[in-house]
Order: C-alpha cells, then structure tokens, then sequence
C-alpha cells in the first residue's frame, strides 16, 4: 500500500505544481512579472504622505520668517519644526508645531508658511494633499530665515533600522542634522543648453559621523540635473542628529535650487 501511494502522492504534487505556474507568471531575471507595487493611499484624512508614486510638493515662492520684535540674540538662535498638509490648491493647512523655538517664533514661522506658495503634489499626475514638514532656522545676528520644506522629520517609516542607533527622529529633544559644509549644484551641459531650471528634492541619509549616503530623488527635474543635484548632496558635511547625548543617523531632505540669475 505505501508503495502505490507514493506514486499518487508524487501525481498530486506534480498536478499542484502546474496548477501553481498556471496561476502566476513566469519569473525572469528581474523578479515575477506579475508583481505591481501597490498603488499610494491617503491617510484617513485623506492626506498622502510621499512614498513611491507620490510627487512631492514644491515650494514657488517662499516667504520670511519675521524675527520677534523684542526677540534678544540669545533667545533667537534655534529651530521650529512645522507639520503641514499641503492641499491640492497648493495652500498649507493642518499646521501643527513638532518642535517649539517659543511662542512668538512658532508664530512667525507658521505665518511664513502660511504666506508661501507650493506647487502641489500628484499621483498619477492629478493634484492631491499631501503631508510635509519644514524647518525654520532663527539665528542670533538676526539674519533673514526662510522655512526649509523637508518631505519627512527624520528616517521614513518602515525604513530598516539596521545600524542605526537610537530611536527615529520624531521625539522632543532630538536634534536634526545641522549642514556644516554645503555646495552649489552645477548645471548639465543638456540642462543649461534647454534652459531647463526648478528644483530637484534630494534625500540623504546622514550617518553618525556626519557624512551624506544612500541619496534618493523625491522630487525630479530632469535626468541630468537629478544627476547634479546628488553629487552636490554628497558633498555636503553635517553635525549628525544626536538623541539625548548620543550622535544617530537620520534621513533629511535637502532642496537643490537650479535657477537662471
């Protein structure tokens, strides 16, 4: 008896089998050619956060950030994080602090977004609200500061944590990476020929010492001027996000400006 059921077991097998390839396409080199990323979806509040197949918002024209009129220079240096939903209309609603430089500078930095103009994102080229954050500087000579948009407050979710150390970038008390050495992207030959000009979002994750790596494109241009604007962000040098004492790694986004002057 064992010996006749073995060879029904090994039909059985062999008829699942070739139901299965029925069922699912071939496999080539690059992976199952069934396989589709699945499609973006708004938060229940109906707001997009920018992940594959979600265009960026992008900042048209930005407004400053007033200084406090009895703001000392001590009490002026730091930084307000903001959150934002930036709807389809291009407008910024839902703004909420993340991170508090005080009352009257909260205020300032939220009435400067609330003044600035965003192209807004898409999926699959139709205009949605998508969530975004920014980041205003106040420095202590009193200098002019612009809201800085960055798409996420540190590492995205369900980035893998391997060798990170620390928490993610989303407590009170974390500090986000600071840029202690920048540099101006260039323009590609192609680009400045087709006088092809905007602003290319670069993201970067920045290690514990300090050093830009794994950069993506979050919001393109053009292939060339993407190109530009990575080998610019690598050559950026950073103080790291540090968490209670400690350096972290920690993604940011930096926005490369391509303008004709």
């Amino acid at each position: 008896m064992r010996k006749a059921g073995l060879p029904i077991a090994l039909l059985a097998l062999a008829a699942g089998v070739a139901s299965a390839q029925n069922e699912l396409s071939q496999s080539t080199d690059e992976g199952p050619l069934n396989i589709k990323p699945a499609a973006p979806k708004p938060g229940s509040d109906g707001v997009y956060t920018v992940a594959p197949g979600v265009v960026a918002p992008v900042v048209i024209q930005r407004a400053p950030a007033a200084y406090p009129s009895d703001a000392s220079a001590e009490a002026a240096e730091g930084d307000c994080v903001l959150s934002m939903a930036i709807g389809a209309d291009g407008l910024a609603t839902d703004i909420q602090v993340v991170r508090s430089h005080g009352a009257s500078f909260d205020a300032a930095a939220i009435a400067a977004i609330r003044q600035s103009k965003f192209d807004p994102g898409t999926v699959n080229g139709k205009p949605v609200s998508v969530r975004m954050f920014a980041r205003t500087r106040f420095f202590a000579d009193m200098r002019p500061t612009y809201p800085r948009i960055m798409v996420r407050f540190g590492p995205p979710s369900g980035m893998p944590l391997q060798g990170l150390r620390g928490p993610m970038m989303n407590q009170r008390g974390d500090t986000p990476p600071r840029a202690i050495s920048t540099s101006e992207p260039e323009f590609s030959d192609e680009a400045r020929k087709n006088k092809i000009q905007g602003v290319v979002i670069v993201s970067v994750l920045v290690t514990e010492e300090g050093n830009p790596i794994d950069p993506q494109i979050i919001h393109s241009l053009d292939p060339g001027l993407d190109e530009k604007a990575i080998e610019c962000a690598l050559r950026y040098r950073f103080r790291p996000a540090m968490h209670e004492g400690t350096p972290i790694a920690a993604r940011i986004t930096i926005e490369m400006n391509f303008r004709f002057y």
